[in-house]
C-alpha cells in the first residue's frame, strides 16, 4: 500500500479558484495596495522590502457602499465626531475583471448613496452644481431643480446621491417622558405658510440625484404640484391640519434617525443634568456618505531574509526561499487608493489521504499473499509505525 501525501499548495489554489479568475498584478497595481501591504508588514512583523502582492482572486471580489458621520454639539460648541461604516449586503461583478486598478477606478465611480425613502413633510436641497432630476405618477417628468418641498402624505424615493446630510435639534434638556410639542409663538422658519402647517424637515443631498415622488396612501394618483421659481418646484399636500401647538418631527430617514436616537440615549446619560441646568440645547449633524468598501482574497510573496549566520544552519539551508500565503482583506476604496480596515490571513487548505501502517497489518494475512521479489537495491519506505 502507497501512502499519498498532500497535495501540493499551487494544485490546491487552481482546483478552487479558476485560473481565468487570478488576477496577476504588475508594479502600478502594487502601488494601489501599498497600504495593505504596510498592514500586513506591521501585523506579522515582516519586512516591507520581503513582500509583495503576487495574485488576487477577483471572482470573489465583493464590495458595498455607506458610511455615516456624526457630529454632536452642545449649544454652538461641537463635541466630537463619529464614523461608522455600514454594509448591509455584498454586491459582486457578472463578468470578472482582468485589470484591478481598472477595476479599483470602476468603484470609485460607482459609489453612491443607497436608495432610501422619505415621507414628507420635508424640504430637500442639492449642493454643488448638480439639479435634482424628478419623476411624477402618470409619467411626468421633470428636470434642474435644485430645491423641491414636499407635502404631508406624500412620499419620495431618493436615488443617485453621494452624500445625505440632515441637521437635528435634539431637546436634550427635557426628560425621556418629556413632551416636545412647541408654542406656535416660538420663532421658526416656515417657508411658504399657505401650504404647510409645520415647519419643514431640511434634508440635503450632494450629486446628480433622482427622485420619484408619489401619493403614499395612492401611489397612481396625481400629485399637485407648484413651481415657485425655475429651481424650486412644491409638491402640495392634500390637507393641511391646523394647530396653535406642533410636536417637533424625529429625522425622517429610517437609517438616520436610528442612530440619531442612539447618541441621543448615550448623550443624555453622560451629560443630560449638565445640559438641563444651563438650559442650552444640543444638535445632531448626521451625513451618509457614498464609500466604497471592498472585500477580497489577494496573494502574498515573502521572500526570506538570508544572512551569514543563519545560512549555515541546516533548518535555514532546506527552507524554501519564497512563501505565499493568502490573504482576507476588507479595504476602503479612496482617492484610487486601498485602505485596509480588516486583514485576516486565511489557513491553506490541504487534502491528505493517509493511512495508517498499523491498521494494514491488522488486516493483511501473509499465509495467503503470494511471493514477493524485492529487487536487489536499496528500498525505502516513508512511513509511519
Amino acid at each position: 500500500m502507497r501512502r499519498t501525501g498532500a497535495l501540493p499548495v499551487s494544485l490546491i489554489l487552481f482546483l478552487i479558484f479558476p485560473l481565468q479568475s487570478i488576477l496577476a498584478f504588475n508594479s502600478s497595481t502594487t502601488q494601489i495596495l501599498q497600504d495593505v501591504l504596510k498592514k500586513i508588514s506591521a501585523k506579522h512583523k515582516w519586512y516591507l522590502q520581503d513582500i509583495r502582492v503576487s495574485r488576487l482572486d477577483a471572482s470573489r471580489v465583493r464590495w458595498s457602499a455607506q458610511r455615516y458621520e456624526f457630529r454632536v454639539g452642545f449649544g454652538k460648541i461641537p463635541v466630537g465626531v463619529l464614523f461608522s461604516d455600514d454594509v448591509s449586503s455584498w454586491k459582486k461583478f457578472r463578468q470578472p475583471r482582468t485589470h484591478f486598478g481598472s477595476l479599483v477606478k470602476e468603484l470609485s465611480s460607482m459609489a453612491v448613496v443607497d436608495t432610501f425613502k422619505v415621507e414628507g413633510p420635508f424640504e430637500l436641497r442639492v449642493g454643488g452644481t448638480h439639479h435634482l432630476s424628478l419623476s411624477l405618477p402618470m409619467n411626468t417628468t421633470y428636470s434642474g431643480f435644485k430645491r423641491v418641498l414636499v407635502g404631508k402624505g406624500i412620499t419620495v424615493e431618493v436615488s443617485g446621491a453621494t452624500e445625505v446630510s440632515v441637521f437635528h435639534a435634539s431637546d436634550l434638556g427635557l426628560s425621556s417622558k418629556g413632551s416636545g410639542a412647541i408654542g406656535k409663538e416660538k420663532s421658526e422658519f416656515w417657508p411658504i405658510w399657505h401650504s404647510y402647517c409645520t415647519p419643514l424637515f431640511p434634508i440635503r443631498v450632494l450629486g446628480p440625484a433622482t427622485l420619484v415622488a408619489y401619493k403614499t396612501q395612492n401611489p397612481d394618483a396625481r400629485i399637485e404640484t407648484k413651481f415657485m421659481s425655475k429651481e424650486i418646484i412644491e409638491f402640495l399636500p392634500e390637507k393641511c391640519y391646523r394647530s396653535h401647538a406642533y410636536k417637533k418631527r424625529a429625522c425622517p430617514i429610517d437609517s438616520l434617525r436610528l442612530r440619531i436616537s442612539m447618541l441621543e440615549r448615550i448623550w443624555k446619560s453622560f451629560l443630560g443634568d449638565r445640559i438641563r441646568q444651563s438650559g442650552l440645547s444640543g444638535f445632531v449633524e448626521g451625513k451618509i456618505k457614498a464609500s466604497t468598501v471592498v472585500r477580497f482574497k489577494v496573494e502574498i510573496e515573502k521572500e526570506f531574509r538570508r544572512n551569514g549566520a543563519l545560512q549555515g544552519k541546516a533548518g535555514w539551508r532546506t527552507r524554501p526561499a519564497v512563501e505565499r500565503v493568502w490573504f482576507e482583506v476588507l479595504a476602503r476604496v479612496e482617492f484610487g487608493r486601498v485602505k485596509p480596515l480588516l486583514v485576516k490571513k486565511i489557513r491553506p487548505f490541504i487534502v491528505a489521504d493517509s493511512v495508517a501502517w498499523s491498521s494494514l497489518m491488522s488486516n493483511i494475512s501473509f499465509t495467503k499473499s503470494s511471493s514477493v521479489l524485492v529487487p536487489s537495491e536499496a528500498l525505502t519506505l516513508d512511513v509511519k509505525w
